[in-house]
């Protein structure tokens, strides 16, 4: 079948291929959605039909995408999730106030116009404050009720007074200037942020079980400062695995640095935020969940969809 170009894929067909997508077979699609597993089938062979292309490969009772499909699934999930942020903008209960949320400087710049364009939509009256800087002193102004809600590095302890929910995870690696001298000097210089960053924490931490030398020689508030103390081949630096750009080289125990392992965004808030600081947390576990990682991972442990992530007593 050819399909007309006023053809019309129905949301049903969309929410029934996603399901089989992220199950991995018509059978457990059925029990998400409440269908019978030939139901499914019949779907999805209506879905074929309708875009005119096979969007399987099958291998005995397994099922996987072919390229068609793997396309689909991304525009599946778009449409699905814009269908609901549409209903949900006329069928909420109008909501209005304020939400004060901090994030770190470098994933704040990232990670926000997502997380700020997909709030706005379904809450346009609700005023967002928002203030960058480092995680630590995010949590500091969090428990000073100067915030609502923020989102801090995790990699290294912040004590029993927050409670996170993570949601993003990647590697922390080292950096230096591809083709760069940097790494080979005694001690090996170093670009960090200032103290109390969870990056300098772990990279610090690694260089001393392993007995490396090293000295600081650049310090930065932000990753762009040490990106620019690489540019100059003048220090290597720990830094998310996804900053990786022509000009960076990745370094790494065959350079005679630590494997610094992974580290975590997490998600804090406080009780005080309310009903609009809950939603602005859910809206911030989905934006990351639906992040195509290309470099580590994006996870979500629990749901902001029950109770707010807190912070204090």
């Amino acid at each position: 079948m050819i399909p007309s170009e006023h053809s019309v894929i129905e949301t049903d067909l969309l929410r029934t291929f996603v399901a089989v997508c992220e199950t991995g077979s018509f059978a457990a699609a059925s029990k998400r959605i409440f269908r019978t597993p030939s139901a499914v089938s019949m779907q999805m062979k209506r879905l074929e039909d309708l875009l005119g292309q096979a969007l399987f490969e099958k291998s005995g009772r397994s099922i996987t995408l072919n390229r068609q499909g793997e396309i689909l699934l991304g525009y599946g999930r778009q449409i699905l999730r814009l269908n609901q942020e549409t209903v949900s903008r006329f069928r909420v209960s109008p909501l209005e106030g304020r939400v004060r949320f901090g994030a770190p400087d470098d994933f704040g710049i990232r990670f926000l116009p997502n997380i700020l364009a997909r709030f706005s939509d379904t809450h346009p009256d609700v005023a967002v404050d928002v203030v960058l800087g480092a995680s630590i002193d995010l949590l500091a102004r969090l428990e000073a009720h100067e915030l609502d809600l923020a989102l801090i590095t995790t990699a290294v302890d912040y004590g029993e007074t927050c409670e996170p929910i993570i949601v993003h995870s990647e590697p922390l690696v080292w950096f230096g200037l591809k083709g760069g001298t940097a790494q080979r000097r005694k001690p090996v210089p170093l670009a960090l942020s200032g103290p109390g960053c969870a990056w300098r924490a772990s990279a610090l931490g690694a260089l001393d079980r392993d007995g490396v030398s090293y000295r600081v020689s650049y310090t930065s508030d932000t990753c762009q400062g040490q990106i620019a103390a690489l540019l100059a081949d003048l220090a290597v630096a720990p830094l998310p695995a996804s900053l990786a750009g022509p000009e960076l080289q990745r370094l790494g125990p065959d350079d005679g640095l630590p494997d610094l392992g992974i580290f975590h965004i997490g998600l804090v808030g406080t009780p005080e935020a309310g009903e609009v600081g809950r939603i602005l947390a859910t809206h911030v576990v989905d934006s990351f969940g639906e992040m195509v990682p290309t470099h580590g991972m994006s996870l979500r442990n629990r749901s902001a969809g029950g109770r707010l992530p807190r912070t204090g007593p």
